[in-house]
């Protein structure tokens, strides 16, 4: 009996030292030899599935990393050499950066399976460490082509190189890594990669990508990149779903920078947009609180307040906005018609129903009205005398007609 046992456990250990790859395995890599990178990634991607295990998966995955990786070496080494001896030979700049891409793309897609337990249950990547060191040289070698593509305005080309730079920021294979974390370039990549993503249309893209970029410390790229985000948000707005996800974002980014004037006037046009009037006074009057100076919550207020055809509480509101807020003549223009109806109003409502006439109190009244919308409508003209920003004229000829200042309404064209 123990001589049969011994014959046993013989047998197993004979069978587990000779278990190897499965056929499929064997018959992938004898027929990817001597293969192309387009007809290898054809036949691993139809084979794939049928592979015995993740670490089989890995490793035909990683082939493709070595083709690829091979292809963006040779060239990577030309363009060295030619920098080091001052010599020109060709290089397959296009050709490089497709083999980096997919030398990127393949190693992310064999990190997943090669991090996977084995059969036994235990983790040992066979590629990882390999391709994380070989690979930091791909991830330089696209930023550096895609800066150098955003210098000759190629969206294209700079939104393909930076992209897979920035998205492999972030993957596990990457993103422990000392020099991925402490990324001095990865701000301004995605500046560029942003930009470019913006201008091919690719808007939610776009979108994910500043975000990357407004967390970098540097003040120059930080501005940037914000205010592209939120105009960049603002473009994504398509159906009733994407608005109310740019309502979250901005509330988000309001959250994160309650001081900055431009997230809050994007977070009130939004709730505004949404029909959300007692909203945006509520939020008008949270950002006062917090931010006693800023002009912007007397604007909404206002602009709300004279929808309403309140236009006491408009005219107040105004009349908190400073001379020296930007597009101030605006303000202005909008101040004087709310007086100028306020004294539209008080004469229909005073004039006698026979004689459309008002009695000599109401008419005191009335001429006050006017001269105070026309001291706003003249302020206007004075700041904007072409009328560029705001058409003043037509209005202030009309309150010149009311007054009897016919010399003055007939000399405004």
């Amino acid at each position: 009996m123990k001589k049969l046992m011994m014959t046993a456990f013989v047998l197993v250990a004979s069978a587990t030292a000779f278990a190897g790859d499965s056929d499929a395995f064997k018959a992938l890599k004898k027929s990817l030899k001597g293969l192309g990178f387009a007809e290898a990634e054809s036949l691993v991607k139809s084979s794939v599935d049928q592979l015995a295990n993740p670490q089989e998966k890995a490793a035909a995955y990683n082939m493709l990393v070595d083709l690829a990786y091979e292809k963006f070496k040779k060239e990577d080494d030309t363009r060295i050499t030619n920098q080091a001896l001052q010599k020109n030979d060709p290089i397959d700049t296009e050709g490089m950066v497709k083999a980096g891409i997919n030398a990127l793309n393949y190693a992310l897609e064999c990190d997943k399976y090669d991090v996977q337990p084995d059969a036994k249950g235990k983790v040992k990547p066979d590629f990882q460490k390999k391709n994380q060191d070989r690979l930091q040289n791909v991830r330089m070698g696209l930023l550096n082509q895609g800066f150098q593509y955003a210098n000759d305005n190629k969206n294209q080309e700079v939104f393909d190189c930076l992209d897979p730079y920035l998205l492999s920021a972030d993957a596990p294979l990457f993103k422990d890594l000392e020099a991925v974390k402490n990324d001095a370039n990865k701000g301004a990549a995605a500046f560029y990669a942003g930009r470019a993503a913006l201008q091919l249309e690719k808007n939610a893209r776009a979108a994910e990508i500043f975000k990357i970029g407004v967390q970098d410390t540097a003040k120059q790229v930080h501005d940037l990149c914000f205010d592209l985000l939120i105009y960049t948000l603002g473009k994504t707005r398509v159906t009733k779903e994407d608005s109310v996800k740019y309502l979250n974002d901005m509330k988000d980014l309001y959250a994160q920078y309650p001081d900055n004037e431009q997230v809050y006037a994007s977070y009130s046009d939004a709730l505004n947009a949404d029909g959300k009037e007692d909203m945006v006074l509520k939020l008008a009057d949270e950002h006062l609180a917090k931010n006693p100076a800023s002009a912007l919550p007397h604007v909404y207020k206002a602009f709300i307040a004279q929808g309403k055809k309140d236009y006491d509480t408009a005219i107040a509101e105004w009349d908190k906005v400073p001379e020296s807020t930007n597009n101030y003549v605006q303000f202005v223009y909008y101040r004087a018609v709310c007086k100028y109806n306020q004294a539209a109003e008080f004469n229909e409502k005073n004039s006698d129903i026979r004689t459309g006439r008002l009695t000599p109190d109401n008419d005191k009244k009335y001429r006050t009205m006017l001269e105070n919308a026309c001291k706003d409508f003249e302020k206007a003209q004075q700041l904007d005398p072409d009328q560029l920003n705001v058409k003043w004229g037509y209005l202030l000829k009309n309150v010149y007609h009311a007054l009897g200042q016919e010399d003055k309404a007939n000399a405004i064209l």
